[in-house]
């Protein structure tokens, strides 16, 4: 398939460079929706762009929401208002407002004002929740029946309705007060009695979550419970919609995208950005930081100038010492944030899990003080060197251990993003008290060290 794509990818090229901007279908033949996404984010802007006005609206419309965020951006700054309210016409809910969040904000009302009464209701709905929340990647279309109906009647609903739904797993029963109540397997429908009523055999104990919800507890959620899709409730119980599982994989990618950038230091347009203007302006304040934090280490290293004259070989080790407590405080700090993202940290576990790093950080700066012994007394064949500077390295991977597992915890407590606490941060921090610790006990024992 890798090689098809490429292909196809070629050849879509190879017709625009020759002016011909008409594509034939075939060309798309036997190919999936994500499939022909990957191909348009190949292709030069250009050339996505012509490609992506002369397939089917319908088709469009399933190949949008799963192209790269900056591609469709990009398409999105180039299409007219009338172009992109027929668009997301065309899609599910939740689909069609994320595609409104990424309109740039002078086309939004346009495009608003363009859609069908029913599809702007829904949208307008779903904008108003938080687009991180359980309210922003749930889907309006669902499946709803009353608690009183036959499942005879059931059957006959469904059989109405299955075109306009996709992904028909349940259906959702609500009371007259559209209150949540449970939920019936279509699968059920089958096996069950058509006279008997839905909530004879509706199922009740069920998960559902609340709207406001974070998506990341959402997907925690999902994954404890092996769930296929959630009903999402508001604060009195009334049902508002579905989440599936397609969209907790899509949470999983974008939390794991925004970690990934922030504990790199760069902001999330890192994956969507392909102006190298737009990406050096989302790197450049964290390495400005980074800086800074350079700065802040070489004024700690002139601080004790007079130690690494008195005995040069100090400053040689500087950066060994430096990139282990960097090393140990990322590794320590990334655990954590994956346990904290994943919901899988218990806080009544705190005291045990530092005190489990502790053992750990003691385990590890044990043994590769030792290892930097040996290999100063081989090297070097100096006891006193090598002795100093295995004390210092057991201080500063046992300190950087604890350093790394407290800062996201506390971040955490104060409810700032613990994924903020690595990267430039953490390493700068790591560095500069790796330093102080290294000559600072140079320093002490000075005397001694020289053979003085």
């Amino acid at each position: 398939m890798r090689e098809e794509i490429e292909k196809r990818i070629e050849d879509i090229a190879e017709l625009y460079r020759s002016g011909d901007y008409i594509f034939s279908p075939e060309i798309l033949e036997g190919l999936k929706p994500p499939d022909m996404a990957e191909i348009i984010t190949a292709l030069d802007m250009g050339v996505g762009l012509a490609f992506f006005k002369s397939i089917d609206l319908d088709l469009s419309a399933e190949i949008f929401p799963v192209l790269d965020e900056g591609v469709a951006r990009e398409f999105l700054e180039e299409l007219e208002p009338e172009t992109i309210a027929l668009l997301v016409n065309k899609m599910v809910s939740d689909n069609a407002a994320d595609t409104i969040n990424l309109i740039p904000s002078e086309k939004i009302p346009l495009v608003l004002e363009k859609l069908n009464r029913e599809d702007y209701r829904d949208i307008v709905a779903l904008l108003e929740f938080n687009e991180d929340s359980a309210g922003g990647i749930m889907a309006r279309e669902l499946l709803v029946i009353k608690k009183d109906i036959t499942i005879g009647k059931a059957i006959d609903f469904v059989r109405a309705e299955v075109e306009t739904v996709k992904n028909i797993q349940n259906l959702y029963v609500v009371d007259k007060e559209g209150v949540f109540l449970g939920i019936v397997p279509v699968v059920n429908l089958i096996i069950e009695n058509p006279e008997k009523r839905v909530d004879e055999v509706m199922d009740v104990d069920i998960e559902k979550v609340n709207v406001e919800m974070d998506q990341e507890e959402v997907a925690a959620i999902f994954s404890k419970y092996d769930l296929y899709s959630v009903a999402v409730v508001d604060g009195k119980g009334k049902l508002l919609g579905r989440i599936t599982v397609d969209d907790i994989i899509d949470v999983i990618e974008d939390e794991a995208n925004e970690d990934i950038s922030r504990m790199a230091g760069t902001g999330d347009e890192e994956f969507w950005a392909r102006s190298p203007l737009m990406l050096a302006k989302a790197r450049i304040p964290w390495l400005i930081a980074a800086l800074f934090g350079g700065i802040g280490s070489a004024m700690v290293l002139n601080g004790f100038r007079e130690s690494l004259e008195t005995v040069l070989s100090l400053a040689f080790f500087v950066p060994v010492i430096t990139a282990m407590g960097g090393n140990v405080g990322i590794q320590s700090s990334t655990i954590v944030v994956r346990e904290l993202a994943t919901g899988a940290f218990n806080p009544s576990e705190t005291a045990r899990k530092i005190f489990r790093e502790l053992k750990v950080s003691l385990l590890n700066g044990g043994l590769l003080g030792s290892i930097l012994f040996i290999v100063v007394v081989i090297w070097l064949r100096d006891y006193r060197l090598a002795t100093l500077l295995g004390l210092c390295l057991f201080c500063v991977v046992s300190w950087a251990t604890i350093v790394g597992t407290l800062v996201p915890l506390l971040l955490n407590k104060i409810n700032i993003d613990p994924a903020l606490a690595t990267g430039p941060f953490l390493t700068t921090f790591d560095d500069i008290l790796g330093i102080i610790f290294y000559l600072g006990i140079a320093t002490i024992f000075l005397k001694w060290f020289a053979g003085g």
